[in-house]
């Protein structure tokens, strides 16, 4: 093992154990201009970014569809985006101030999305915790920028009707790849009801609430979920699962969670339409 220490007691910077390949994960100042006028900068992986701004302005309640998106235009060596939307209601939301987040690289979200009303969720899909587990797995397995450079978050989208991971982004921030995932199903004009969200990164008030205005109903983490964020998914209905990979704990909506499946060959999800019988574990 290499010595990190000076003989005089100092540390040796900028050295790094010769055996760790990994690169340090990108992160870029990218700004976002609607409407040729400049809405905000945000600390990013700057890949996917018309996904991560479509998400970006529907989360902030920017925009309430897709429809409202003329187009967009990304400049990745200018880190800018420009887009164009139908609508001036960016400008009375964005007057209302800002919250500052917990996010890893210090978020914001509008005051318009976390005052908002929180419509409760429709029934969704059921799921068995042991294939919450294979999706969590799936999805790290498939996290290639995780892999290369150790230090990135991931998130993915589940559909019910094709049995699978539909979607799936990485970004230094865990709202961020949320945002990508949100701007990925609303390009794709996705149904939300049959999906379910997972996440690498723990699950706090502004992430419940992307999920939650987004009309998915399950939102799984490998680590855990904050009590303000709690309280948010017990009032929307939205089921939280945390340490997924592990031992997967179900903190609210438990009545999407099945025991086990009768049939293995059926499919994994299947609309809710009794209570759940049993505690979960």
């Amino acid at each position: 093992m290499l010595n990190p220490w000076r003989k005089d007691g100092t540390l040796k910077a900028g050295r790094r154990n010769r055996g760790d390949s990994r690169q340090q994960p990108e992160e870029a100042l990218v700004q976002i201009l609607v409407n040729e006028d400049f809405l905000s900068s945000i600390l990013c992986t700057p890949i996917d970014l018309t996904e991560m701004a479509v998400g970006w302005l529907y989360n902030q309640g920017f925009i309430e569809s897709i429809d409202e998106v003329a187009s967009v235009d990304t400049c990745e060596r200018k880190r800018k985006i420009y887009i164009d939307l139908t609508t001036e209601r960016y400008r009375e939301r964005e007057e209302q101030g800002r919250i500052r987040t917990s996010a890893c690289t210090g978020g914001e979200i509008s005051y318009f999305q976390f005052t908002r009303r929180k419509n409760r969720l429709r029934e969704g899909p059921r799921v068995t915790l042991g294939r919450v587990q294979s999706l969590v797995k799936e999805t790290l397995a498939q996290a290639r920028e995780y892999e290369r450079t150790g230090g990135i978050h991931c998130a993915s989208l589940v559909s019910v009707g094709l049995n699978r991971i539909v979607a799936q982004y990485e970004d230094v921030g865990r709202h961020n790849a949320i945002d990508k995932v949100v701007g990925r199903m609303l390009l794709k004009e996705q149904d939300p009801e049959d999906k379910m969200l997972l996440t690498s990164g723990r699950i706090s008030s502004e992430m419940a609430l992307k999920a939650v205005h987004s009309g998915i109903t399950v939102i799984a983490s490998i680590t855990t979920c904050t009590d303000l964020a709690l309280e948010i998914a017990e009032e929307a209905g939205l089921t939280v699962i945390t340490r997924a990979l592990k031992a997967p704990r179900v903190l609210s909506g438990a009545q999407r969670i099945r025991k086990h499946l009768e049939d293995r060959d059926q499919a994994f999800f299947e609309p809710c339409r009794t209570e759940l019988r049993f505690p979960p574990e």
